[in-house]
């Protein structure tokens, strides 16, 4: 059989994290999506064990290292190389049960090959360091095409195929490159034409259909009533300076871009201000009635319109009863009583009384949530010295807010990026989907574009509008067909008008969920079990 000499491994390993680099947001080469696995896939199809694996470290490492550079903004080296080794792992681990299907079920090894990169993508998503960045479908944001077959089984629907595709061009190369040889890798197929043949046609199949539906789809007539005006203010305040110096500044052009806003569009429904837009609690001190926050309620009545507003909030949670039925209207913990602290979304009457909140339920990992922190002090202790720490609590409700015109959910932060959360507030009556972010911590545009582009999945897959109030972007509005409607610059003090209405239709994906991931888990088990027993039974016979 022939052997893959390192040289030549390594830079298949290389090739792989180059070209899933480049096919994501700076770069968006996205044709290069359909081909950035065939490296790898040809090593995880053609060697065994350890050596497998070095070459997978290599290239999910270097990849992750690369794409989520960015994160040294607020993980400083210490936690990006944490990070590195949590995701690059991930990509590891898929790897080795590529490898152990490929090995003990080698003529099937294309078809297992999505249904385990698919489960573990979606593994990938949840729990403290749940992670959606990195996902291969969303190199494909800008193919509007391609990616509304979303709304039936989601972005991971787009990643099957784009995988699939990946998976059956190295199954071919991989057979053209073992022809001449007795033996292939364990059971792998010998009909080199027929099994090289039937999965790139297959694969292609998918990619044909995803492109006729999508053609139909985005020709899909977009309701046009009944239509709310949202103003969305992108404030440029640095997450980097002190809120005590810096708090009159961030409010005056809040207030002035607010303002102008509302002049250029007195039609305006609802204006909204980005995640932590003032970096104080909001609800207790509109309770006070300070002076700072005065101004707010006075300019909301002003310009007679509702508002959302990001900002943290705390409350008291009883020592013998839990958390404060009456939160709402309490201002500070009373004595013997626990404080806690929730990164928030207020929405607020024409008069500026605050109707409802949302609190923050997918905190970001470190910099707002660590959960041996209250456990393991020294911990936290170094948490907080290297990074940006906050000790939140996350919330516990999928909440709509009720306009006079429609109804909606605001999601905080990168809590747009995972499907089933969207998903779910859509199932709980929400027309429309606003997103609240402050991106300018991350001090890059790959971070801010990274981010943007994951969110055209959660329109698509909805059918529903997607709008992004972001501190220094992206602030934009997105259709329901995944389409930039209006955006406004990063790095650019401003605000964008514009309007939303109802949602297309009930989807596949909203009504069902994610059916395709769910059963990747399944087959990943099942696959691995049995792999394990195929190979321990093939070993015993060939002693």
């Amino acid at each position: 059989m022939k052997e893959i000499k390192w040289h030549i491994g390594l830079a298949l390993s290389l090739a792989s994290s180059f070209l899933l680099l480049f096919s994501f947001p700076m770069y968006n080469v996205h044709i290069l999506g359909f081909i950035a696995l065939v490296p790898i896939f040809f090593i995880a199809y053609s060697l065994n064990g350890k050596k497998m694996a070095i070459y997978g470290i290599v290239s999910g490492f270097l990849f992750y290292s690369l794409y989520l550079f960015w994160m040294n903004a607020y993980l400083a080296v210490v936690g990006v190389g944490f990070v590195t080794i949590v995701y690059g792992g991930y990509f590891v681990i898929t790897l080795i049960f590529v490898n152990l299907a490929a090995r003990a079920f080698g003529a099937y090894r294309v078809i297992l090959t999505p249904f385990i990169w698919i489960g573990m993508e979606y593994i990938r998503s949840f729990g403290f360091l749940g992670f959606t960045f990195g996902s291969i479908g969303y190199t494909q944001h800008g193919f509007l095409k391609f990616i509304q077959i979303a709304d039936i089984g989601g972005e991971p629907l787009v990643s099957f195929i784009i995988v699939f595709f990946n998976a059956s061009i190295a199954n071919m190369l991989v057979q053209l490159f073992y022809r001449q040889s007795d033996q292939l890798l364990d059971s792998a197929p010998k009909k080199t034409m027929v099994n090289s043949i039937l999965p790139i046609s297959l694969s292609l199949c998918l990619i044909l259909f995803s492109l006729i539906y999508g053609s139909i789809r985005i020709k899909e007539p977009i309701p046009e009533n009944p239509k709310m005006r949202l103003s969305l203010i992108q404030a440029l305040s640095s997450p980097r300076t002190s809120w005590k110096e810096d708090k009159l500044k961030t409010l005056f052009k809040l207030l002035d871009m607010s303002r102008k806003s509302q002049k250029e569009h007195p039609d305006t429904d609802l204006i909204v201000w980005s995640e932590t837009a003032i970096r104080t609690s909001l609800r207790p001190n509109l309770i006070y009635g300070t002076a700072y926050h005065m101004k707010i309620r006075r300019l909301i009545k002003k310009l007679d319109t509702y508002f959302v507003i990001g900002s943290p909030d705390n409350y008291s949670i009883k020592s013998d009863s839990g958390v404060d039925p009456d939160r709402l209207t309490s201002i500070l913990p009373g004595k013997g009583d626990e404080e806690v602290w929730t990164n928030s979304a207020y929405f607020l009457d024409k008069d500026g009384e605050i109707i409802s909140k949302y609190d923050k339920m997918q905190l970001t990992p470190f910099g707002e949530h660590f959960p041996l922190g209250k456990k393991v002090r020294f911990l936290q202790k170094i948490l907080d010295k290297f990074t940006d720490s906050a000790g939140f609590t996350k919330g516990a409700e999928y909440t709509v807010f009720e306009h006079e015109k429609l109804n909606f959910s605001v999601v905080i932060c990168w809590e747009g990026t995972y499907g089933y959360m969207i998903r779910n507030f859509i199932r709980n009556g929400a027309d429309f989907i606003i997103n609240i972010s402050n991106d300018m911590w991350t001090e890059t545009d790959a971070g801010h574009f990274q981010h943007f582009s994951i969110t055209k999945f959660r329109a698509i897959e909805n059918r529903v509008w997607f709008a992004r109030a972001a501190n220094d972007g992206v602030t934009a509005i997105i259709n329901p067909h995944g389409e930039v409607v209006k955006i406004i610059p990063i790095k650019e003090i401003g605000y964008l008008s514009g309007t939303v209405g109802p949602r297309v239709r009930e989807t596949f994906y909203t009504k069902h969920g994610d059916i395709l991931p769910k059963i990747s888990i399944a087959v990943l088990i099942i696959s691995f079990v049995f792999s394990i027993f195929i190979l321990i039974k093939r070993h015993e016979r060939a002693k």
